[in-house]
C-alpha cells in the first residue's frame, strides 16, 4: 500500500485552514424538517461523518428563495430565523474538529415551487429542465438585482450561523447560476448574453461582489464549476479556464470541479459505475493550470488510494468524495491509519439517489446506518450474548460482523466451503459487488468469530452450542418455472448456471446466440455478462420493464448497459415454452418464436424456511433475516442483520 502522505496534508482555502485534502461532496439526502431547518437525522448525519475525519463537510444545497425550494426536505437559507437551527448543526460538526460548509444556490429552472405553491421556476431564459420537465420562465433585467442580493443574504446568514466558508453551485447547467453560465440556458440578448463569455458571467460576478460587500474578504467561498459541460452547445474547458482568473479576482478561493449537464437521471453529475474512477480529473488538472488556489475534483474518486494519486500527480489539490463517504463516514480515519480493507466501499448501486423523494430521505444499500445514526444508535450491550448465526451470505455475514463488533460471542456456520452466498455469483458478472463481497469476508475474518464451513446445521447441532439467540439467514431457494420445457431444449438454471456463474464461464454456454428469460435485476446482469462474452443474447421477460424493483435511477443505467452489449429485448411476453428452437412466447395475443441455441432462465426465489421451521420451539430465541423472510436485493439482507443485532440490547 502506498503512503497516503499527500493525501492527509493540510491546506488552505483562503484563509481557512483544513487538515487534509478529503472534503465531502454535497449529496441531496432530503433529511430536513418540512420548514427546511436541519432535522434531528441532519445533525446525526453530519456529525457522524466529522467524525470521521473528513476535513472539511460540504453541505447539500441550502437555497436562497423562499419561493423556489428544491426537494420536499431540503435546507434553506433565505430568512434570519433560519440561523440559529443551522448554528446547532455546525456546533455538532464543529465539535469534532472538521469544517463545514452550506451549498449555497437558488434552485432556478430546477425549482419545484411550481408543484408546491403553483409558482413557476425562473431562469435566465425559457427552458424545459429534464429533471422536472417544467418550462421556466425568463428573469426580468430590473428582477436581477434582487435574485443577486438572496445569494449574498443567504451567505452572510451562513457566516451568523458559524459556517466556515460556503460553497457556490455553478455547475452542470443547472439551477440559477449554472443556467446563467452556459450557452445551452442562456439565450439572453442583453448585458446578460448567452452569446459571450462575458454575459454569461455577468450575473455570476455580480453575486460575488454582494457576498463580499456583505461578509467580507476573509469569508472563504468554493465555487463549484462543470470544467466541461460536454455537450455540443455547451461550455468548453477553454472558456472554463478563460473564466476562472477573472472569478479568483472576484473572490473564489477554491475550485470545486465536476463535469457534464444535468439530464433526466442527473447521469454525469452521480456517475453510475459504468464511469472510469476520477473521470473529472483532467478537467481540474487544465483548471490548475491556469489559476493559484486550490482545485478540488468530484466524481467516481472515493478510493483513498487513488485519491492520494491524484493529488500527487497535482491533477488536483483536494478530492471532493460523496457515496463512499455516505457508506462509510469513517473512510478518513481508516484509511489515515492504513485500514483500507476495513473502508466499507459503495457498490454504485443508486440507492442512495432513488431513495430521495419517496418521504424516507436518502439511505445506503450496503450501509443500514447511514441516515439512520440518530435511530440505531449501538450502546454497549448489557450483557454479552452467545450468538449462533446460520448461513453465511450477506445477510449472515452482516450479522456476524455487527454482533461480534458490540462484543457478543459469535459462531458464524455456512453449509458450503465459502462464504457469499448467491453475492459471490453475483461478483463474478457485476465488478462492483466483488469489491463489497471481499470486505464482508475480511471483516468476518478479521473480527473474533468461530468460522464453521462444510457445516450441515441441525435441532441437535443448535442445541450442543448452547446459543442464547440464532440468527437464521438461510437465504432462498429457485422457485420451479410456470412453463414447459421440450425435452430437446438445451435450457441452463438451478445448479448447472449457478455452476456457470461460480467458475465465470459464459463463454461455455453451448450456441452463438443465448435467450435469457426473466424480468428482474438478476436477469439484465447475467444478460451483460453473457454479451460481454460475445454471445448474441436476446432477454425475454414477462414484465413490461426490467428490473423493477430498482429505482429510475439504476435502472436508466441497467437499460444502456444493455444497449452498449447489444442486448435484444422482448419485454411483456407470456412464456409458453422452451423447445429446441428457442422461446416461444405471446404478445398480445400473437405467438413467436425467439430463435436461440441455448436459453438460461434467470430464477426467481422463494424463502428456504426449512431449517428455521424446525427450529421453532428448540429453545433459544429465533430469529430470521434476509431473503429466508422474502427475497429481496442486498439493502434488505443488511438491513434485517443490523436491526436483528440491534434488537439485542
Amino acid at each position: 500500500m502506498t503512503a497516503l502522505t499527500h493525501l492527509f496534508q493540510p491546506i488552505k482555502i483562503g484563509s481557512l485552514e483544513l487538515p487534509n485534502r478529503i472534503v465531502m461532496a454535497p449529496m441531496t439526502v432530503d433529511y430536513a424538517n418540512d420548514d427546511e431547518t436541519p432535522s434531528e437525522r441532519h445533525i446525526a448525519y453530519y456529525a457522524e461523518r466529522a467524525k470521521g475525519g473528513v476535513g472539511l463537510i460540504t453541505m447539500e444545497v441550502c437555497t436562497v428563495d423562499a419561493e423556489h425550494r428544491y426537494q420536499a426536505h431540503s435546507l434553506g437559507l433565505y430568512a434570519d430565523h433560519l440561523i440559529e437551527p443551522h448554528k446547532k448543526l455546525v456546533d455538532a460538526v464543529h465539535a469534532h474538529g472538521a469544517k463545514i460548509f452550506p451549498q449555497i444556490s437558488h434552485t432556478g429552472p430546477e425549482s419545484l415551487s411550481i408543484f408546491y405553491r403553483g409558482i413557476p421556476a425562473v431562469g435566465p431564459s425559457v427552458v424545459r429542465t429534464p429533471t422536472t420537465m417544467q418550462v421556466c420562465r425568463e428573469l426580468a433585467i430590473e428582477e436581477i438585482p434582487q435574485y443577486v442580493a438572496m445569494y449574498g443574504d443567504a451567505c452572510l446568514r451562513a457566516q451568523k450561523a458559524g459556517y466556515d466558508g460556503v460553497e457556490l453551485h455553478a455547475a452542470h447547467s443547472y439551477m440559477l447560476l449554472g443556467s446563467f453560465l452556459s450557452p445551452l440556458r442562456n439565450h439572453r440578448t442583453d448585458a446578460y448574453t448567452g452569446r459571450k463569455l462575458e454575459g454569461r458571467m455577468k450575473f455570476l460576478l455580480e453575486v460575488l461582489a454582494d457576498i463580499r460587500a456583505k461578509c467580507g474578504a476573509d469569508f472563504p467561498i468554493v465555487l463549484r464549476l462543470s470544467g466541461f459541460e460536454r455537450d455540443g452547445g455547451g461550455r468548453e474547458i477553454n472558456d472554463t479556464q478563460r473564466m476562472a482568473p477573472i472569478l479568483v479576482a472576484a473572490g473564489v478561493n477554491a475550485f470545486h470541479i465536476s463535469g457534464g449537464v444535468s439530464d433526466s437521471n442527473i447521469t454525469q453529475i452521480i456517475a453510475g459505475s459504468e464511469y472510469r474512477q476520477g473521470y473529472n480529473a483532467a478537467m481540474a488538472a487544465a483548471l490548475k493550470q491556469v489559476v493559484d488556489v486550490p482545485v478540488m475534483v468530484v466524481g467516481r474518486s472515493g478510493d483513498p488510494q487513488f485519491a492520494e494519486q491524484l493529488v500527487r500527480e497535482e491533477k488536483a489539490d483536494m478530492v471532493a468524495i460523496g457515496r463512499a463517504l455516505f457508506t462509510d463516514p469513517e473512510l478518513p480515519k481508516k484509511a489515515q491509519a492504513g485500514r483500507l480493507s476495513e473502508i466499507r466501499p459503495c457498490n454504485s448501486c443508486e440507492d442512495c439517489v432513488d431513495t430521495i423523494g419517496k418521504g424516507t430521505g436518502s439511505f445506503c444499500a450496503v450501509n443500514p446506518l447511514s441516515g439512520r445514526e440518530n435511530i440505531l444508535q449501538f450502546s454497549t450491550p448489557k450483557q454479552k450474548k452467545n450468538i449462533l448465526v446460520i448461513g453465511g451470505g450477506p445477510a449472515g455475514m452482516e450479522a456476524a460482523r455487527t454482533a461480534a463488533e458490540q462484543g457478543h460471542k459469535v459462531t458464524l456456520c455456512e453449509k458450503s466451503s465459502q462464504l457469499g452466498g448467491r453475492l459471490s455469483l453475483a461478483a463474478n458478472m457485476h465488478r462492483e459487488q466483488r469489491a463489497f463481497l471481499n470486505y464482508l469476508r475480511a471483516e468476518v475474518q478479521r473480527l473474533p468469530i468461530n468460522i464453521q464451513l462444510n457445516t450441515h446445521v441441525t435441532p441437535d447441532f443448535v442445541c450442543g452450542q448452547q446459543p442464547d439467540t440464532v440468527i437464521v439467514a438461510t437465504g432462498a431457494i429457485a422457485a420451479p418455472v410456470a412453463f414447459d420445457i421440450h425435452s430437446d431444449a438445451k435450457v441452463i438454471q438451478g445448479s448447472d448456471l449457478d455452476q456457470h456463474l461460480a467458475d465465470n464461464t459464459p463463454q461455455n454456454i453451448a450456441g452463438n446466440t443465448v435467450a435469457v428469460i426473466g424480468s428482474g435485476l438478476l436477469s439484465t446482469i447475467i444478460a451483460e455478462w453473457l454479451a460481454l462474452a460475445g454471445k448474441t443474447v436476446k432477454l425475454v421477460g414477462s414484465d413490461h420493464r426490467i428490473a423493477s424493483e430498482v429505482g429510475r435511477k439504476r435502472r436508466a443505467e441497467e437499460c444502456r448497459r444493455l444497449d452498449a452489449a447489444g442486448v435484444i429485448l422482448t419485454t411483456g411476453a407470456q412464456i409458453d415454452s422452451i423447445a429446441a428452437d428457442g422461446v416461444h412466447i405471446t404478445i398480445d395475443g400473437v405467438q413467436r418464436v425467439v430463435k436461440a441455441d441455448s436459453v438460461v432462465i434467470a430464477p426467481s426465489f422463494e424463502p428456504d424456511t426449512a431449517l428455521a421451521d424446525t427450529l421453532d420451539g428448540c429453545g433459544p430465541t429465533i430469529v430470521t433475516i434476509g431473503d429466508c423472510t422474502g427475497f429481496g436485493l442486498l439493502k434488505k439482507a443488511l438491513g434485517d442483520a443490523v436491526k436483528a443485532v440491534h434488537a439485542l440490547g
